[in-house]
């Protein structure tokens, strides 16, 4: 089984400010810490829920930022008021008697590090280590700017502060690099649709990067894999059933637990497979949600803090396999007699508005071909549905099933292919994800390019089938017609590239490899790309190696870029050594590897280099003088 989850036990109760709750890692084995109000702290034992021990502070004194342990310091470190950081030993009982240090500056949050001292995040968007918080600090952020999200990670040779701010109505990722005695900021926007609403984010280190986990109210989770060097971008899933109120938690890179989602009109709690797009797992909330949920992993258990009351869940997750995963779908099965009529759900028991029942009527006539006969009439009907639903669009994403009947009729109508309707299905994400392969053969079947690039734009997860049908049908078009689409795309070429692929096809096929696939699934679906257009397209990937400073919006990364040319090579792997005609592409595919690997190995010694020089002509710190002082000066 890849993921599981137990049975809900209570593990706290009268959680007075869910704002300042946190479980956090303890000094003692089997143990977490628990900032359960921001008067009181509790370290309780995971496996009978009992308090082992209790502080608690004045009146006066408020807890701001939650309690950590720091195995570097061997103490328990928090926040008092905003600018008082105490820290106490874990034998230690009388909370009072904890040593306080003064900063100058508001502390936002201290963040544990298991090989260095704690690191402060202050409210201005400064950092320093725990050490140096009675030094003047200076940061970014103004007083309107807020600060959504921070944590510490720590990769194999970097240590990283990843901030997620919203300044100025604009959503930033903020990173704080320690490398040379120093912090190092970087800054980089977040693409996200207007006026969208941040619910949840959540980030786990990998080996040389962050990767960082953005969930959206409109269901969008986004995903920014941050390095020293860059920050890419990427929408992994659209999850249905997203609230205000729901929280998430990253696992791994491939799943997350996402506790106040709707599901089934159920509040739940599951495990998420972000490579799949699937709950693999999940369980009703203990309790309904009366405010805010938050959401703890830790030791093997989540703690899931629902109206006042922290629950706890043991928990399991593993590699999970596409037939894990169809394993977990339920299907509900009615015999044709009883299929329910097409049109808009209606949950009340009141009688059907007049409203609703047009809508149904007009379903009906969409799917009939008798009643739509020509292209004309069936756009007409289709519009006015959509304009029956514009103030509320989502209420169309209830009729999967119709969805998915004039889909099949848009692409299997023989008599005309309805553009404009696919492109506003697409537009308003309507389109079932088991259609998207039967889209993908009508386009290639009325060379439909301008459907193409709405369908990359709009559809997060493509089968990898399709995406490998789509790459040899661009491959094969009209230089022309694909500049034409392009352009309505809103892309406009410089003329100046020495590509081998025309502007408007690298635009497309840029897309297309900036696509999620798994590996095994697209080596399999690779095959059906012929020999000519597999030579055209590694050389166009070699060329994109040798041309990676392009300003080019649609550019992918470079690991983008290795990853298909290795499946594309592993699929053909037989064809290319074989014929002669493939000679002359690996031969310049082995020299642009070649000199990348030269290119990223100077970088060692140029490393070196600068931290020498930094340490050669650092500028000496001006030494605090007073009134009155004695130097003695040397003349030579």
């Amino acid at each position: 089984m890849a993921a599981s989850i137990g049975e809900p036990v209570v593990f706290a109760d009268d959680i007075k400010d869910p704002s300042v709750l946190n479980v956090a890692t303890c000094g003692t084995e089997g143990s977490v810490i628990v900032t359960q109000n921001p008067n009181l702290i509790n370290i309780y034992k995971v496996e009978d829920q009992k308090a082992l021990q209790s502080w608690s502070t004045k009146h006066n004194e408020h807890i701001t930022s939650p309690v950590i342990w720091s195995e570097h310091n061997q103490k328990y470190v928090t926040v008092i008021n905003t600018k008082t950081v105490k820290t106490w030993g874990k034998d230690e009982q009388n909370f009072e008697k904890s040593s306080a240090k003064h900063a100058k500056c508001a502390i936002n949050r201290i963040l544990p590090s298991d090989t260095t001292e704690p690191v402060v995040l202050f409210n201005n968007g400064g950092v320093a280590f725990l050490g140096r918080i009675k030094d003047t600090q200076e940061g970014p952020l103004s007083d309107k700017d807020e600060i959504l999200f921070c944590d510490l990670m720590r990769m194999s040779s970097d240590l990283c502060v990843v901030c997620l701010l919203n300044q100025e109505g604009k959503l930033q990722l903020m990173s704080y690099w320690y490398r040379n005695d120093e912090w190092i900021r970087h800054t980089h926007p977040v693409e996200v649709a207007p006026n969208t609403q941040v619910v949840s984010c959540h980030a786990v280190p990998g080996r040389n990067n962050v990767e960082v986990f953005i969930l959206c109210l409109n269901g969008d989770l986004l995903c920014q894999n941050l390095s020293f060097d860059q920050c890419t971008s990427q929408i992994l899933q659209t999850i249905v059933g997203v609230t205000k109120t729901t929280s998430m938690v990253a696992l791994s890179s491939t799943h997350i637990v996402l506790a106040g989602c709707t599901k089934d009109n159920q509040d739940v709690i599951g495990i998420y497979d972000v490579k799949f797009g699937a709950f693999e797992v999940c369980k009703p909330l203990p309790a309904a949600k009366k405010s805010s949920i938050k959401l703890f992993a830790l030791h093997g258990h989540l703690f899931v803090l629902c109206h006042r009351t922290l629950h706890m869940f043991s928990y399991s997750c593993h590699p999970s396999s596409l037939s894990s995963i169809l394993g977990h779908q339920r299907v509900d099965v009615q015999p044709q007699t009883e299929t329910p009529p097409p049109g808009p759900l209606s949950w009340s028991k009141s009688k059907t508005s007049s409203s609703n029942t047009e809508a149904n009527k007009l379903y009906s006539e969409l799917q009939n071909i008798s009643m739509a006969k020509t292209q004309k009439e069936f756009e007409k009907k289709f519009l006015s549905i959509m304009k029956s639903h514009e103030s509320d669009a989502t209420g169309l994403l209830s009729e999967t099933t119709t969805m998915e009947q004039i889909v099949q009729r848009c692409v299997t109508d023989q008599k005309f292919w309805p553009h404009n309707v696919l492109d506003q299905l697409l537009v308003h994400r309507l389109v079932p994800n088991r259609c998207i392969k039967e889209i993908a053969e009508g386009i290639i079947r009325h060379e439909d390019v301008a459907l193409l690039l709405q369908c990359l734009n709009s559809v997060s997860d493509i089968p990898e089938e399709s995406l490998c049908s789509l790459i040899n049908f661009i491959l094969g078009v009209e230089d022309a017609k694909v500049a034409e689409a392009a352009k309505m795309d809103g892309f406009s070429g410089t003329g100046k590239s020495n590509s081998p692929l025309s502007e408007a096809k690298s635009h497309i096929v840029n897309k297309i490899v900036k696509k999620p696939y798994n590996d095994v699934f697209i080596i399999e679906c690779l095959h059906t790309i012929t020999f000519q257009n597999v030579l055209t397209l590694l050389e166009y990937l070699c060329y994109l190696i040798s041309n990676l400073d392009t300003q080019v919006s649609s550019m992918p990364d470079l690991a983008q870029i290795v990853s298909f040319i290795c499946v594309l090579i592993d699929a053909h792997y037989q064809q290319l050594v074989l014929s002669p005609d493939s000679q002359e592409v690996l031969i310049s595919l082995h020299r642009t590897v070649e000199g990348q690997r030269e290119y990223f190995a100077e970088f060692l010694t140029l490393d070196v280099l600068i931290s020498q020089m930094k340490r050669q002509f650092a500028i000496p710190r001006p030494r605090a003088v007073g009134k009155y002082c004695i130097e003695v000066l040397h003349v030579y």
